[in-house]
């Protein structure tokens, strides 16, 4: 079993899945999200992500983009003192470029593990079958789980 995140780093799947409550294949993507968030919240762990999540989240290759409404709600959630926003730099730029070399994944999956990288976390979770495939040293790529972290009361 994984270890429980410390550390973790979203990727715009996550916060689509929990804004939209999605259901794919029988799995509550949108309950697991919303316990991640709902940790973080109650201070367990800070979330980080980068700050082309704040474009990518408005529509992913696999699913309809967001209406105006889901668009300014989510925009509003990343201003919360518990979501880390990492910016892009030319560094993370070439890192990702490196990273998508080595690995095969496309060019925004380079940049969020590079800017996963730089803030050290300790998991970057996605709903991304290429990409978690990613078995990199530093860090665990994987889809998000609830991991044995209590649900806080208050949600």
């Amino acid at each position: 079993m994984a270890e429980q995140y410390q550390k973790p780093y979203l990727d715009s799947s996550v916060f689509i899945a929990w804004l939209k409550g999605e259901n794919v294949k029988g799995i509550d993507r949108g309950a697991i999200a919303d316990h991640i968030l709902t940790l973080a919240e109650n201070g367990q762990f800070k979330i980080h992500t980068s700050a082309i999540t704040l474009a990518e989240v408005h529509k992913l290759r696999t699913s309809p983009k967001l209406s105006n409404d889901e668009d300014e709600r989510i925009l509003a959630y990343f201003e919360h003192d518990f979501i880390q926003i990492i910016d892009v730099d030319r560094a993370i730029g070439e890192e990702a470029n490196r990273l998508c070399r080595r690995y095969g994944i496309l060019p925004n999956d380079g940049m969020h593990l590079a800017c996963a990288l730089r803030a050290g976390c300790d998991a970057l979770l996605a709903w991304d079958d290429r990409f978690v495939k990613v078995d990199h040293p530093e860090i665990r790529v994987e889809e998000p789980q609830r991991l044995g972290q209590a649900r806080l009361a208050g949600r």
